[in-house]
């Protein structure tokens, strides 16, 4: 065996070794990707689970505040989440169309209840209210308005 020889073994040794070498970074970055994704969506899943909530009024006495010409309506987190009140997370929906509604906290910790404000004018007979959630919880009440 000559030198030849040798170094043609070595060339192909050492080519060997960079493909390898290229193997193992491309599967390397390829599981930190899935890594990644798979806490991101585990992140969503937790907060989907741990989202839930509970409108609290009694029925039969839905306070209507003429003044500011909203109903009062009392959202309870019952989740393991955080909450957060805004027109962007929640969505009101009265007798079946969206309307307008003000919180008087940004947020609801698990166990505490939100004052919510939903503006209409004052409904006589049955009204039926529900509140959607950005993860897609939906709840219903019927009042007397």
């Amino acid at each position: 065996m000559g030198f030849g020889d040798v170094a043609t073994h070595l060339i192909f040794f050492i080519a060997a070794v960079i493909l390898a070498s290229s193997a193992a970074a491309i599967m390397f970055a390829t599981v930190q990707k899935v890594t990644i994704e798979a806490d991101e969506q585990g992140e969503v899943i937790k907060k989907i689970v741990g989202t839930d909530f509970e409108i609290i009024n009694d029925p039969a006495s839905v306070v209507y505040n003429s003044t500011a010409g909203a109903y009062v309506i009392y959202l309870k987190n019952i989740g393991s989440e955080d909450m957060f009140v805004t027109t962007s997370t929640l969505t009101v929906l009265l007798n079946g169309a969206a309307v307008n509604f003000q919180s008087d906290v940004y947020e609801i910790k698990p166990g505490e209840t939100a004052t919510l404000y939903v503006y209409s004018a004052r409904i006589n007979g049955t009204a039926k209210l529900s509140v959607i959630s950005d993860v897609g919880i939906k709840k219903t009440f019927e009042f007397q308005g």
